[in-house]
């Protein structure tokens, strides 16, 4: 598909034509790249979908852009882009500190009748060692030293808490995808 033509079929009166064009050609690849590529859902890459494809048109018609050097698709996934990053932005903002990790909810206490408590704390400290750093140096000063995002930060010579604190999120989720690959499920292994 031609951008030059695009851009006079929708400024003229073949618009709609030329945006169903655009939606049917590339909708399908684009949730695909978005879910592959981003991780967000199949509803939250539809909605982005249709978010670029209006911004498309709306720098058309309010003569934002004029001309550009790259393909259709190729200005389309890039405004699909940076909603996608957007979006992650925000959920970043509001990512719980707590309960989105079966391990934090299940807390390994010492229960001296518990003949395998040994053993969970084994699994546990194998995980973290895959894990590596940063995000082994993270947890274990927040789960085993007792230390606040703040102090973490300065430790660890992050920007500030908040940097710290999305770290630490990112590093729960990939710790307990390795342990589910290692041990399967989380709650039935540490409970």
């Amino acid at each position: 598909m031609e951008y030059h033509s695009v851009i006079e079929r929708i400024k003229n009166k073949g618009r709609d034509d030329a945006l169903k064009e655009i939606y049917s050609k590339y909708r399908n690849e684009f949730i695909l790249w978005a879910i592959r590529h981003h991780s967000c859902t199949m509803e939250e890459a539809k909605d982005i979908f249709q978010q670029a494809v209006i911004i498309f048109y709306e720098n058309i018609i309010y003569e934002k852009v004029s001309e550009i050097s790259t393909k259709v698709k190729t200005y389309l996934f890039s405004i699909g882009k940076n909603k996608l990053l957007e979006l992650l932005r925000e959920k970043s903002k509001h990512v719980p500190q707590f309960n989105e990790f079966e391990m934090v909810n299940a807390d390994i206490y010492y229960d001296a009748a518990d003949d395998g408590y040994e053993d969970k704390l084994k699994r546990v400290q194998g995980c973290m060692d895959k894990l590596g750093d940063p995000c082994k140096s993270i947890l274990e000063h927040y789960y085993y030293h007792k230390r606040s995002m703040q102090e973490i930060a300065e430790i660890l010579e992050y920007k500030n808490s908040d940097t710290v604190k999305n770290l630490k999120y990112k590093c729960l989720q990939r710790l307990r995808q390795i342990f589910t690959v290692d041990y399967g499920s989380i709650s039935e292994q540490l409970l």
